[in-house]
């Protein structure tokens, strides 16, 4: 697969499309968890050459929370690293409320793409093997909006919900932290904003260039 991290369109794609579409189909079907693997086909190491790992695990689970939000629908949560096998993975739940037919909520794709290309991202950082060195400054929720790993793979899953949403990347980077961080600053979410914006991609480039 073609990987050209500076294309405006692309966000792991191929990938992330596998992962997303049995993550809707086991929601529709009030499957409660799932796992399985993709096959690895970027030119990007994953691993180090020893282990020279060519596919990825990745696992579903849906989350009940007890909430007494009455707009709140659902959420999403993921990570990224080694499983059980020590081997790359990505996990993404779904949280939704206790008592709510799982089945009768909609889930949006294109945020269910962000979440899973954000993950994707990560394990394409190679950060276990990768010699980049992170240094941040910063502070508390800001202090992680900025991590250097972070602001790329922030970066990858915005693009993904614009690119099928149509929606404007600064919107959607202001949403998510107006939910995330509703005690932030306009002036730190604006730094945070722009930085996700206008990223080179230094761990990427660091982890395809050793």
């Amino acid at each position: 697969m073609e990987l050209n991290i500076n294309d405006s369109g692309f966000f792991y794609q191929d990938t992330a499309k596998i992962i997303v579409d049995k993550i809707l189909e086991c929601f529709k079907n009030n499957e409660k968890h799932h796992e399985d693997y993709v096959i690895w086909d970027y030119p990007i190491p994953i691993s180090d050459e020893e282990e020279n790992y060519h596919h990825v695990n990745w696992y579903f689970k849906i989350v009940r929370a007890d909430t007494k939000e009455k707009d709140f629908k659902y959420s999403f949560f993921g990570s990224a690293g080694r499983d059980f096998c020590d081997e790359p993975s990505i996990d993404i739940s779904i949280v939704i409320p206790k008592g709510k037919h799982q089945n009768k909520i909609r889930i949006d794709r294109s945020e269910l793409f962000d979440v899973v290309s954000h993950e994707l991202h990560h394990i394409a950082q190679n950060t276990e093997s990768n010699s980049f060195y992170k240094e941040n400054k910063h502070k508390g929720r800001l202090a992680y909006f900025l991590d250097p790993l972070e602001i790329e793979a922030f970066h990858i899953g915005i693009r993904a919900q614009s690119s099928l949403s149509g929606k404007i990347f600064e919107d959607i980077a202001q949403k998510y932290l107006d939910d995330a961080w509703p005690e932030g600053s306009q002036i730190d979410k604006d730094i945070v904003i722009k930085a996700w914006k206008n990223t080179d991609f230094p761990v990427f480039n660091q982890n395809i260039n050793q």
